[in-house]
């Protein structure tokens, strides 16, 4: 009887544990974005960009974040880091390990600035088209952003 418990709950432990993997919406969510971190990993965020890849000016970045929610992800730890909505308005909110703040931002030349309660983020923009990376200039790392619907 203790035998057969004992491979009952280890399946049980087995399912469940792959039930919580496979439902952690905090993961990088296809294999395209997890190109995408591969890619950017190991890159210094001074050396040049990728042949197709450009860096958006002051403008492009209002016109793409206005009003929009994107989840941001680490090229490093394959998960998301935070999900940031910003507004017209130049305020915004962020949410980040369960987190709430409120917060302001701009755009300046070529980079956004978001000034939230806790958190101050600097940021170089860069697109090849459909995908956009995020240049922390902070902490000298990449992020892989994903426009996210609602808000």
């Amino acid at each position: 009887m203790t035998r057969i418990n004992f491979r009952t709950a280890l399946s049980l432990t087995g399912l469940s544990l792959l039930a919580a993997c496979g439902s952690d919406l905090r993961t990088m969510p296809d294999s395209h974005m997890q190109t995408l971190a591969y890619m950017f990993a190991e890159r210094d965020i001074d050396e040049p960009m990728p042949p197709g890849w450009r860096q958006l000016n002051g403008k492009e970045i209002n016109y793409r974040f206005a009003n929009e929610t994107y989840a941001v992800y680490s090229v490093d730890e394959d998960e998301e880091l935070l999900v940031m909505h910003l507004s017209d308005n130049g305020t915004g909110r962020l949410e980040a390990d369960d987190d709430l703040e409120s917060c302001v931002w701009n755009s300046m030349v070529d980079q956004l600035n978001i000034e939230c309660d806790d958190t101050d983020m600097e940021w170089r923009i860069y697109t090849n088209g459909p995908d956009m990376i995020a240049a922390d200039l902070d902490e000298d790392e990449f992020a892989v952003m994903r426009k996210r619907p609602g808000g």
